[in-house]
C-alpha cells in the first residue's frame, strides 16, 4: 500500500463509492461523501480503476452524519451509511436525473426523491455467509465476513431467524456455505446452499413449522431439494386498491425473483397500476412471476402476454394465473437472442422489466412491438439510461420519469419511466 495522501472528494457515483482526483487519475474509495477533506491511501487497481483505503476525515462534508450501524465501515452492504436519509434522497434523485437527462423535455414529469419517501428498513431477501461458526454479510471486496448481532436494513422477522439459525448452526453439516432467506406475507424460505450434493450429506435436523419451508441448494446447479415433506406454499400479497378493495396473492417459491422490501415492492406496483389505467391488452417482457403484470390482470380485468427466460419463472407465473384465474399467459423466451414478437405485438402498455445489463436488444427493435406506451423499469440506471436513448430514437416521447428508493443507505436506486408515442 503506498504512502498517506490527502485530498477532496468531489462527488459520489451510483454504487456508493466517492471520487477525488489524484495527478490526474480518479480515485474510488469508499466510506466518503461529498466534500470530505480525508487522509487516503492508493490500495489496488482493479479492473483499470484504481481504489483507495480511507485512513481518516481531517475535514467532513456538511452531509456527513455518524453511520448509524456499527459495522457500517466493514460492511459491503450499505454504501452510503454517513449521509442522511434526505442527503441520500437528493444524491440518487440526482444520479437518476443525470442518466436520463438527454430524454427529459419540460413535458416529462419527473418526481423528485424526498426522505419520506425511503422505504423503511425492512428488506426481505438475504443471504448470509458463515465463517467461524458465525453468520454475516460480506466485507466489501473481500469473501470475509462481518458479524453484527442485529442488520438494521433487513426485516425484523429475518434479524430473528439469523439468531435462530445461528444457535443451531453447530448442529448443521460444516458443507453448508452460505443461508439464503426469503420473507413473505405467510412464512419463510430458508435456503442451505453448498458445493456439497444433496445425496452425499447428512442434512440439517430442522423443526418443521408451518411457516418455514426448508431446501437444499447445490451452489453449482440450479436444483433445490425441500428437506421436509409437504411442502408450504408462501404468498406476496398485494393491495389492488383503490382500484379493487382486495388483494392480489402471488406464490413465491425458493428460485423464484422478489423485489427486497415488499413496501418498496407495493410502492413500485402501485405506479405502474396508476400509470396503466383503462389498458386491455399488457405485453410484460422479462416478466419473472409476474410480479407486475398478474395484478394489472387482477385490478383491470385485463388480458396479459408475458415473457421470460427463467423456466422455474415462467412456470410460477402461469400456475399463479391459473390458480388466480387470471386471463394471463407467459412464455419461455430468450429476450436477448432471437424470437418471434408476434404474440407481443400490439399492447395497450408494453411493460420491460430488465435485468441490470438492461434491454438493449428490445429497446432497439421496439417499434415492431407497435405499443401505446411502455413502462420501464431498471435497476441499474446507466443500462436505463441506455436503453431510454434507444426508446427515444424510435420516437417514444418520455412522459414520466421517477426514481424509487428500495434499498436505503445502499448506492442502488430503481428507476420507473412512461414512455408514449
Amino acid at each position: 500500500m503506498s504512502e498517506s495522501q490527502e485530498g477532496l472528494v468531489e462527488l459520489i457515483l451510483p454504487g456508493g463509492e466517492g471520487v477525488l482526483r489524484h495527478q490526474n487519475n480518479n480515485i474510488l474509495i469508499a466510506n466518503t461523501v461529498a466534500g470530505d477533506h480525508i487522509q487516503y491511501q492508493i490500495a489496488e487497481k482493479r479492473r483499470g480503476v484504481l481504489r483507495g483505503e480511507l485512513r481518516k476525515v481531517l475535514k467532513p462534508s456538511i452531509d456527513r452524519i455518524q453511520a448509524p450501524c456499527p459495522v457500517a465501515n466493514e460492511c459491503g452492504g450499505c454504501a452510503l451509511q454517513h449521509m442522511s436519509l434526505s442527503s441520500q434522497a437528493a444524491l440518487k434523485t440526482e444520479w437518476v436525473h443525470q442518466a436520463f437527462v438527454k430524454c427529459i423535455t419540460h413535458h416529462t414529469q419527473f418526481t423528485a426523491l424526498n426522505s419520506s419517501q425511503t422505504v423503511s428498513a425492512g428488506r426481505r431477501r438475504v443471504r448470509w455467509f458463515i465463517e467461524g461458526g458465525k453468520m454475516g454479510f460480506r466485507k466489501r471486496i473481500s469473501h470475509q465476513i462481518v458479524h453484527n448481532h442485529k442488520c438494521m436494513v433487513v426485516s425484523p422477522g429475518l434479524n430473528e431467524r439469523r439468531k435462530q439459525l445461528e444457535h443451531n448452526l453447530q448442529s448443521f453439516p460444516p458443507v453448508i456455505e452460505s443461508i439464503q432467506a426469503v420473507e413473505l406475507s405467510n412464512g419463510y424460505h430458508i435456503i442451505f446452499e453448498s458445493n456439497a450434493k444433496f445425496e452425499d450429506v447428512v442434512l440439517p435436523d430442522v423443526n418443521v413449522e408451518e411457516n418455514v419451508q426448508y431446501w437444499w441448494r447445490h451452489l453449482d446447479s440450479p436444483s433445490i431439494k425441500p428437506l421436509h415433506r409437504p411442502t408450504f406454499s408462501f404468498f406476496d400479497s398485494i393491495s389492488l386498491e383503490p382500484y379493487k378493495n382486495c388483494a392480489v396473492d402471488i406464490q413465491i417459491g425458493p428460485n423464484d425473483f422478489i423485489q427486497g422490501h415488499q413496501q418498496g415492492n407495493q410502492i413500485l406496483i402501485q405506479q405502474v397500476l396508476e400509470w396503466s389505467k383503462g389498458s386491455h391488452r399488457i405485453v410484460d417482457l422479462f416478466s419473472g412471476c409476474g410480479n407486475l403484470s398478474l395484478p394489472l390482470a387482477a385490478a383491470f380485468n385485463a388480458t396479459v402476454v408475458g415473457a421470460e427466460s427463467n423456466v422455474h419463472s415462467v412456470h410460477a407465473a402461469n400456475k399463479n394465473a391459473k390458480r388466480l384465474k387470471l386471463d394471463a399467459t407467459y412464455h419461455e423466451v430468450d429476450l436477448f437472442g432471437r424470437f418471434a414478437i408476434e404474440p407481443f405485438i400490439g399492447a395497450d402498455t408494453l411493460i420491460i422489466d430488465p435485468p441490470r445489463k438492461g434491454a438493449k436488444r428490445i429497446c432497439n427493435m421496439i417499434q415492431q412491438f407497435f405499443p401505446k406506451q411502455i413502462i420501464m423499469v431498471n435497476c441499474d440506471a446507466a443500462s436505463g439510461s441506455r436503453d431510454a436513448l434507444a426508446l427515444q430514437q424510435a420516437g417514444f416521447r418520455l412522459k414520466a420519469l421517477r426514481p424509487l428508493d428500495l434499498f436505503p443507505y445502499t448506492g442502488h436506486v430503481e428507476v420507473i419511466s412512461l414512455w408514449t408515442s
